[in-house]
């Protein structure tokens, strides 16, 4: 029965981790979540969570965006309303997305290389902006 009870208690505490693997940190205000992995990316990801709502792009709606870093080189994951017609967006739209891509490039990157991503709910990506 001890023996039973063990691996009963092994068994939650295993689950439990599994359930608790994500390894983000996030800023969340109101109905944006702003996720990064490092400590050394959290001051641009308040960057970002700062530039949305000062620049009005919060919508009303969950919107859920990723910062992450690698080699010293950033990307940007935005989750996409609906990403099955992402890559057949009009070219108005298109524009749209280069000229954020631009702003974020000049107000938060400060002149460096980054790429910018549409993504699905689980942050793989369908289209980068180029």
């Amino acid at each position: 029965m001890n023996r039973l009870l063990l691996l009963l208690c092994f068994t939650f505490l295993v689950l439990l981790a599994s359930c608790n693997s994500d390894k983000r940190h996030k800023f969340v205000g109101g109905e944006l979540t702003v996720y990064y992995f490092d400590e050394s990316e959290a001051e641009v990801a308040k960057e970002i969570a700062f530039f949305w709502k000062e620049n009005k792009f919060l919508t009303g709606k969950k919107q859920g965006l990723q910062v992450r870093s690698d080699k010293g080189r950033y990307t940007v994951s935005m989750i996409a309303a609906k990403s099955e017609g992402v890559k057949d967006m009009p070219i108005d739209e298109v524009q749209l997305l280069g000229q954020l891509k631009k702003k974020l490039y000049i107000e938060v990157f400060n002149e460096e290389s980054f790429t910018l991503e549409i993504c699905n709910d689980r942050f793989e990506s369908v289209y980068t902006v180029e």
